[in-house]
């Protein structure tokens, strides 16, 4: 079975395991991704607000909440979402709801930050999600999404040989559902967003092997897999105003 969204409710208890074959591979990716973060907003992110769709178990949001962000993680899986409460009661401004990251719920015009990291690739409909972060979004915030890029390596790779080798477990990925930059770029565009940059990544072979872990790095090819940012334009002044 491809994109295997039951793995979430089975798996849940593994989520800040490192050692489990459910959660190695996402603890390692994650760091990469938060280095994307501190790239933009530093280690301090006090003052901002944040919505994390598609939270899982809160590997993203709470370190977010541990830098100073007021965090709101929302995931579809409920044993999920008791393991991300669980591990980070106690956290400041730290929140979680069940929720589908088409229909969050959020309110609009109220976030600085929406991540969707590891996310869209497992969603029916995912330019939803983005039109419902756009809506979410204070004028001038900005989307964050890492996803899989739709080629052969990444099929070769992420699916066929990862899950073969049980570096994530089997059924995890769906490579038909993989999405390209520029499809990317034209539902944001469609939501009222605009693809600022797009930020390559490279597989840490020896690593990957020694910790029996999908290692990633900082690189130039998008041909596995990619972060981006997007932002939302701020509205022009009204006609009239002295602004």
């Amino acid at each position: 079975m491809r994109n295997d969204l039951g793995l979430y409710e089975r798996e849940a208890a593994d989520w800040w395991n490192e050692r489990s074959r459910f959660a190695a591979s996402l603890h390692q990716v994650n760091r990469l991704r938060l280095t994307h973060l501190a790239d933009v907003y530093g280690e301090d992110m006090r003052g901002l607000t944040v919505a994390d769709l598609g939270c899982g178990g809160g590997l993203f949001a709470e370190p977010m909440a541990r830098r100073g962000a007021i965090v709101t993680g929302i995931d579809v899986s409920p044993a999920s979402i008791a393991v991300a409460r669980a591990h980070g009661a106690g956290v400041a401004g730290l929140t979680y709801a069940v929720g589908d990251a088409r229909r969050p719920g959020l309110t609009a015009q109220a976030f600085d930050l929406v991540t969707c990291a590891d996310l869209l690739e497992h969603v029916d409909g995912w330019p939803a999600v983005l039109a419902a972060a756009a809506s979410a979004l204070k004028p001038g915030g900005r989307i964050y999404v890492s996803t899989i890029n739709r080629t052969l390596a990444a099929s070769l790779l992420a699916v066929h040989l990862a899950e073969t080798l049980r570096l994530i477990p089997p059924g995890t990925h769906d490579p038909a559902r993989f999405i390209r930059p520029d499809e990317l770029a034209a539902s944001g565009a469609a939501a009222g967003l605009r693809l600022d940059r797009v930020l390559g990544e490279r597989l840490l072979l020896w690593r990957t092997l020694r910790s029996w872990a999908i290692t990633l790095a900082p690189g130039t090819s998008t041909a596995l897999g990619y972060g981006a940012w997007l932002s939302r334009a701020i509205d022009p002044p009204a006609p009239g105003s002295s602004a």
